[in-house]
């Protein structure tokens, strides 16, 4: 009985380290997130001022680094068949 008991707190010590890991993971994996959607934005930020040809100076950059910002993504399908023939995606920042 006693063998029992100490495989068995042994299993529930290796359990509680790998939730750990797994919670660990999880929080490396979101603050990776976070990071990829900053660049999306600002990458999109430059896109459409690259395309759109707006005057744009390091002040305005600045600013914008201090407000909230919402990325909004849309991606359309052309379906023929029920097969996707052709994929459009927009990325828009939009800043609050």
């Amino acid at each position: 009985m006693e063998q029992l008991n100490g495989v068995l707190l042994h299993l529930e010590s290796e359990l509680a380290q790998t939730r750990a890991e797994g919670q660990r993971q999880t929080q490396e994996y979101e603050a990776l997130l976070n990071i990829k959607v900053r660049l999306e934005a600002e990458i999109a930020t430059y896109r459409r001022l690259l395309e759109d040809g707006e005057d744009f100076s390091l002040s305005d950059a600045l600013d914008s680094s201090n407000s909230m910002q919402t990325v909004q993504r849309t991606t359309t399908h052309k379906v023929v068949d029920g097969k996707v023939v052709s994929e459009t995606n927009d990325m828009r920042v939009l800043r609050h």
